[in-house]
């Protein structure tokens, strides 16, 4: 599994196209970003019966193959490579612990890597390392930022598998919610 700290240099470059890294705190995201949506099994916000009928960690399962394998496609096609933040402000020790008891002895391992480092920016070396991070927002252990720099775009890891897509290239947006569309999940508004 490949994930490496991101340089200072790709820091830069990515500071310049983003302007922030915690992306997930933004208030009002259509201030930084001209094109956004939630990435979601549904194409629809949900009433709150179907949410307490539909949603939680069976839905989650169900349909988290959907979600890797959307990552999976964008990670070959991104050029640039495929950073992420992790974001290690307010987790206590134990909230640590518990992720890590949720997790296999090699995950463990990687996690406890991830948080060894008060730099929270890392660079996805291969798809073994993106199914990792897919699969720990996937199943709401711990959520992370997504940045692919080529189609100019953040995929924010979220709570019942409606992950916030924001772009600021209508290229890399509708590139996005192609690949988001085969793998039979939608982007709402």
């Amino acid at each position: 599994m490949k994930l490496t700290l991101a340089t200072n240099e790709e820091i830069n470059l990515l500071h310049s196209k983003y302007k922030r890294f915690n992306t997930h705190l933004l208030e009002n995201p259509s201030e930084l970003y001209n094109y956004t949506g939630i990435m979601d099994v549904f194409n629809r916000v949900l009433t709150e019966e179907e949410a307490f009928e539909l949603l939680g960690e069976k839905h989650n399962l169900k349909y988290g193959a959907n979600f890797s394998d959307t990552f999976t496609q964008l990670f070959h096609i991104e050029e640039s490579g495929v950073y992420v933040l992790i974001y290690k402000k307010g987790l206590s020790k134990e909230a640590f612990k518990y992720k890590l008891s949720c997790l296999n002895r090699s995950e463990t391992n990687i996690f406890r890597k991830l948080f060894s480092h008060s730099k929270g920016i890392y660079k996805i070396g291969d798809v073994e390392a993106l199914v990792f991070l897919t699969k720990l927002s996937v199943t709401e252990l711990y959520f992370v930022d997504f940045f692919f720099p080529s189609l100019d775009t953040v995929i924010i890891g979220n709570y019942d598998l409606s992950f916030p897509i924001y772009s600021n290239s209508i290229i890399g947006f509708n590139k996005c919610k192609e690949i988001i569309e085969e793998n039979g999940l939608f982007i709402r508004q």
